[in-house]
């Protein structure tokens, strides 16, 4: 049976009638995870964080639904390169890049990020999604081919139909599936475009095999690795770092809106590719740039995580744990190589019940469901950061264990 979100996604008839029904529903018999939608964070994120709940009441919360790994947000280097950009800077960018939205801090930021790549230029975006809207539907048009695992994040298969070109799906890290569609493809233009961390499992793209096929095929790769870089290979490199096949890449996407705890995306790759999509990548060219104190600030985090390698020690030494005490415990994890922990499922009731006991216990989670996955493959999203303390994450995995088997979700001992 198709959940709420799907149905009203779904409907015919004006314009108006499916949010209208919608509202209708929600108001009617929302579902049980809906609460959970709407808490509100009353300070920034750290592994206790104070929450204001949607009845009103605050709480102080174990943070297990942030994308900032390492949890930079309050290092005092980042504050201070923040504190100084804003006094000889000052707020926000006031024009795109190609205008007068462009400083030395951004060239700056370009310049390393191409450095990290192993790249020749890179391209700042003011979002991650607007950035990887702005590269397949700048680089690709009608007649072109986009090959797209059929789990990748919603902005690629968003900017791949933007694009005009023929979007091929093949299935979730098949990549026997993508050679048959690689084969029956005749367009000139073509490009494969994977995430490297898939953000609803935390499982890996097979890079290396991609890489294998790309050659193969005389086509272009593209790694979307928003939630790989700066907390997953050696140094914090990425999910190509983990294959050795980095410099194989010819496309690198992410963001700083995970590991590095900011906002904006960003693509790294050969110099005339970077220079072509500042020209034909519209959200960055009809944008106003990235803040000048968001690229000082992500600039300060770049160096902080290369020379205080604790941060990325204690993110491995965090998600290892923490995924083990939960196998142990009957849990699956969907094979997560990754700070993102999911826990299968499969019913939305159960997942709505679990995740606001949890909020009642003062933990806070996110779920996946419609429309990031279907309803049948629904989970807990749990995400690890860097200052979290094993006991705190012995503590959640004994509390999510107690209410799991409570729902059914586990057997019971």
């Amino acid at each position: 049976m198709p959940s709420l979100f799907e149905t009203c996604y779904r409907m015919d008839g004006k314009l108006t009638d499916k949010a209208e029904r919608l509202a209708v529903e929600l108001e009617r018999n929302p579902p049980a995870y809906f609460d959970g939608l709407h808490m509100t964070l009353l300070e920034g994120v750290k592994p206790i964080t104070k929450v204001r709940m949607p009845s009103g009441e605050v709480k102080e919360m174990l943070m297990l639904g942030s994308n900032s790994f390492l949890n930079l947000n309050h290092h005092p280097r980042v504050l201070e390169a923040e504190r100084k950009a804003a006094e000889k800077y000052g707020v926000g960018a006031g024009s795109p890049p190609l205008y007068a939205g462009t400083t030395d801090v951004h060239a700056e930021l370009e310049r390393k990020l191409a450095e990290f790549c192993h790249t020749e230029d890179a391209l700042i975006f003011p979002a991650g999604y607007s950035g990887n809207i702005g590269v397949l539907s700048g680089l690709c048009r009608m007649g072109d081919a986009i090959f797209c695992d059929s789990s990748n994040h919603a902005s690629l298969f968003d900017g791949a139909r933007l694009s005009g070109a023929e979007v091929i799906p093949y299935l979730h890290l098949n990549t026997s599936h993508l050679q048959l569609k690689l084969e029956g493809c005749k367009a000139a233009g073509k490009i494969i475009v994977t995430d490297g961390v898939f953000s609803m499992e935390g499982s890996l793209a097979p890079v290396d095999e991609l890489v294998r096929l790309k050659n193969q095929h005389d086509t272009m790769l593209m790694v979307d690795d928003a939630h790989g870089f700066w907390a997953v290979g050696p140094g914090g490199q990425g999910t190509a770092s983990l294959f050795n096949c980095r410099d194989e890449i010819d496309i690198h996407y992410g963001t700083f809106s995970k590991a590095l705890g900011y906002t904006g995306g960003f693509a790294a790759a050969s110099h005339v590719v970077i220079e072509y999509l500042r020209y034909y990548a519209r959200s960055a060219f009809f944008s106003s740039a990235l803040p000048v104190t968001v690229a000082a600030g992500v600039l300060e985090a770049m160096k902080v995580v290369e020379e205080e390698p604790v941060h990325l020690q204690n993110l491995k030494r965090n998600r290892d744990f923490f995924q083990n005490e939960l196998e142990r415990r009957g849990f699956d994890t969907l094979n997560s190589r990754s700070a993102i922990i999911p826990l299968l499922v499969g019913d939305e009731a159960k997942l709505g019940a679990l995740q606001m006991a949890l909020f009642n216990d003062g933990i806070f989670s996110n779920i996946g469901t419609t429309p990031a996955v279907k309803a049948s493959r629904c989970r807990l999203r749990l995400n690890v950061m860097a200052t979290h303390s094993l006991e705190q994450l012995a503590v959640a995995a004994d509390i999510i264990e107690r209410h799991a088997r409570k729902l059914g979700i586990l057997p019971e001992n």
